[in-house]
């Protein structure tokens, strides 16, 4: 009795409003009713502003911009206003580091502390934590609490990367916990997503490079791809961000623009056609804008299970959103925003989706926006 009521209840809900049903089996025909379709998440979901793009290698099949990227000052959204790309973020940081990988600074089973001013040890444990237990995030290293106190508001983190990383992961550090900041398996042995673990992965871009790692990124990524719209510091800014908002009690509540220090994990900021421009080289072999961001074998590995026995859908940073599309990508939230990128390596067809509110699904929207693509 209670699955037929269960099962009732779905259908008068999805008569109400099919938006809310499995939108993988809607019949969205063109881009008039996808652009019904996306307003009518936007009313359910309270989505002030959404940039949503669509692409099939080195061709932008459709992008559109909906919304207020500020609400009170009835700002509409335009295509060079800047979102925080939160986790999404983290491709970017592990696309840096893979650069080194194919430079022969390193190989994959390398230990990470041989590359590291410091060491960084999983209470415990004794195994050695690898490049490929970071990029796989099977590490041990967890997200304590110190982090929630790393967050600063209309400035950048006054805390370098470098100091907080080895505070946190060295006993006797400021911001050491070994119970909150490592979790209690062996390196390698489980998969746990860590936002710490890719934010030494940005270390150790640096420690490798000899560049501080904004630097490293404009140099061999942003600036090549021809990324001008997208930035890692708040100071460096001069374009409109996209101001970020939390939805409570029937309104829409502002987010001062922050930054936060272990920011290679979730703090760029960027554009959807700067995305990609970085985006399309999954498609294309490593190639965009006539220059080579990663080998085509680098780019297999990482939209190939790299921990088989333990997760089938975990790549080197990037994951299996959607296995019946066989979409490869990566989603972000943060406070005021939700984001997510994916494409299919087979039929090269791929979308952003960034937004401007935290508490946010994009996951069925994506399949939708990319079943879009398959169709123009």
């Amino acid at each position: 009795m209670k699955n037929i009521l269960v099962n009732a209840s779905i259908m008068i809900f999805c008569l109400i409003s099919f938006s809310n049903c499995n939108k993988e089996e809607l019949d969205i025909k063109g881009t008039a009713e996808f652009e019904e379709y996306l307003q009518e998440e936007m009313d359910l979901q309270k989505i002030p502003a959404m940039s949503v793009l669509v692409f099939k290698e080195n061709e932008i099949l459709y992008e559109k911009y909906l919304g207020k990227s500020n609400v009170q000052q009835k700002v509409s959204l335009a295509k060079d206003h800047l979102f925080l790309m939160a986790s999404i973020s983290k491709v970017v940081t592990a696309t840096a580091l893979l650069q080194l990988f194919e430079d022969g600074q390193f190989s994959l089973e390398d230990k990470v502390n041989d590359y590291l001013s410091f060491n960084v040890k999983i209470p415990n444990q004794t195994k050695d934590i690898t490049f490929k237990m970071l990029l796989s995030h099977t590490s041990g290293i967890a997200d304590g609490s110190a982090l929630d106190d790393q967050y600063y508001y209309g400035e950048d983190s006054p805390v370098a990367l470098s100091f907080f990383l080895e505070n946190y992961l060295t006993p006797g550090g400021s911001f050491y916990s070994a119970s909150e900041n490592f979790h209690n398996f062996e390196p390698g042995a489980e998969h746990e997503y860590s936002n710490v673990g890719n934010a030494l992965i940005g270390l150790l871009v640096e420690e490798i490079s000899g560049l501080d790692f904004n630097s490293y990124c404009k140099q061999n990524i942003f600036m090549p791809l021809g990324m001008n719209n997208t930035h890692w510091r708040l100071d460096e800014i001069s374009q409109t961000i996209v101001t970020p908002y939390n939805y409570q009690s029937g309104q829409f509540e502002t987010i001062q623009n922050y930054t936060f220090t272990d920011y290679p994990n979730g703090g760029l900021r960027s554009t959807g056609t700067d995305m990609f421009k970085f985006l399309r080289a999954f498609t294309q072999d490593g190639q965009s804008n006539d220059y080579e961001l990663l080998m085509s074998s680098t780019i297999n590995s990482m939209t190939s299970p790299q921990i088989p026995s333990i997760d089938q859908e975990v790549g080197l940073h990037l994951f299996l959103m959607n296995a019946a599309n066989n979409l490869w990508g990566h989603d972000g939230g943060e406070q005021g925003v939700a984001t997510i990128m994916a494409f299919n390596p087979s039929t090269k067809v791929g979308a952003i989706i960034l937004t401007n509110q935290g508490e946010v699904d994009l996951d069925e929207i994506l399949v939708v926006a990319y079943k879009l693509g398959l169709e123009l």
